[in-house]
């Protein structure tokens, strides 16, 4: 009888060595030190594998994180869970939930009840006036705004937050039921909704066109007092910014028109390309004697190596002949 009490004691005790009994730890955290109880996996005495803990937050509510463990961190696989009921899952990594986002949610739309409560990333276009309520603002966006689709409606909690129609917004949060509806039409919808964690309003060029690489250019060239400065180029992935700044400080108007405005690269001569959507600041002509203008030129993408910018310009003094300003500009 005492031979198989000690076999089932000792059974117990390697059952919790090994899969971590109940107890009060204290978890260093990316956000900072959280006291709670955790039961799992161990190693010398901190969380590695598998395991479950339960704290609270600044406010006192409690929630729990079970999932995957690495040296005290929440890494890997898990979910957290409030009491309230609320809840998020999907890959920690250093305590903190990451965002899916691109080919990681192209199925948003299609199937939006396999993202329930995971965190997702999203860039949209706000198309309808922002709805207010003493809580914060909801939102509907285009995610593809260049088809006008992929429509998305977003909970901000946040009555201070400001957006208006037309503007641009990056959110990350947590997508939550799907709202059926019809449109103006009367046609069926079922959109996802998100509960946004983060939400920034970001310029058009953010939203649609990001910045892959800059060059710093800031060369400058004069003739007959009228200069022409290159500021930066940057690089994306569907068109190139080239930055300019032109200064009269000659005899008459000057003139800088920016379809006049090339880039050669590689034997290839490249012209403007329109954007109305961006609504870049333009350069501006006629430009009286004393004064200065900057504006954006957009053209097709082109690679990212060394290339030429060609600006022909004239003023109304019809004596003075110019040559075109030419900056021979290397990418590294």
């Amino acid at each position: 009888m005492k031979k198989q009490l000690f076999i089932l004691t000792l059974c117990i005790s390697l059952v919790m060595l090994f899969t971590g009994c109940s107890k009060e730890i204290t978890l260093n955290l990316a956000y900072g030190d959280r006291t709670g109880k955790y039961s799992g996996d161990l190693s010398d005495g901190v969380p590695n594998g598998h395991g479950s803990f339960t704290a609270s937050n600044d406010e006192g509510e409690a929630w729990t994180y079970e999932g995957e463990f690495r040296d005290g961190h929440f890494e890997g696989e898990g979910q957290t869970t409030w009491e309230n009921g609320h809840m998020e899952k999907g890959t920690y990594k250093n305590d903190v939930l990451v965002a899916m986002k691109g080919d990681e949610i192209k199925t948003l739309f299609t199937l939006p009840e396999n993202f329930k409560n995971r965190c997702v990333e999203l860039v949209g276009k706000v198309f309808t006036a922002p709805e207010y309520t003493d809580d914060g603002v909801a939102l509907q966006m285009w995610t593809d705004f260049q088809k006008l689709d992929k429509n998305v409606i977003v909970y901000v909690s946040d009555k201070d937050f400001k957006v208006k129609q037309d503007e641009y917004v990056k959110v990350i949060g947590i997508v939550g039921d799907v709202f059926e509806g019809s449109n103006l039409f009367g046609a069926a919808l079922s959109v996802p909704t998100v509960s946004a964690k983060e939400c920034k309003v970001i310029s058009y060029t953010d939203a649609a066109s990001p910045t892959v690489k800059t060059i710093e250019v800031n060369q400058t060239q004069e003739q007959y007092g009228y200069s022409v400065t290159i500021q930066k180029v940057e690089f994306a992935e569907n068109e190139t910014r080239v930055y300019i700044k032109a200064a009269n400080n000659g005899s008459d108007k000057f003139n800088l028109y920016s379809f006049n405005t090339k880039i050669t690269q590689n034997g290839k001569q490249y012209e403007e390309q329109d954007n109305w959507e961006a609504d870049y600041p333009k350069v501006q002509t006629g430009l009286l004697v004393g004064n200065n203008t900057e504006g954006i030129i957009a053209f097709p993408a082109i690679e990212q190596t060394s290339f030429s910018v060609v600006a022909e310009a004239s003023s109304e003094n019809y004596s003075e002949e110019f040559k075109p300003y030419q900056f021979n500009i290397e990418v590294k």
